[in-house]
């Protein structure tokens, strides 16, 4: 009956252990490229709609004839 104490304590040390690994972010699997490029391009869409959302007031303020 002793060896089955045994077996078990050792069975929940060892997953105790496991439980305790620190898992870091590099052993995840690494990002696909497709992925990358994907939110490459849409920051990119953005940022250039973002950039004639801004130019546009100018230009209209610019051309107004009251100013």
């Amino acid at each position: 009956m002793a060896w089955l104490l045994a077996f078990f304590k050792a069975i929940l040390e060892w997953l105790t252990t496991e439980a305790k690994k620190d898992v870091k972010a590099g052993d995840a699997d690494d990002i696909p490229q497709s992925l990358k490029d994907r939110w490459r391009n849409r920051i990119n869409k953005q940022l250039e709609k973002q950039e004639k959302k801004n130019e546009s007031p100018e230009d209209s303020s610019s051309n107004d004839p009251a100013n």
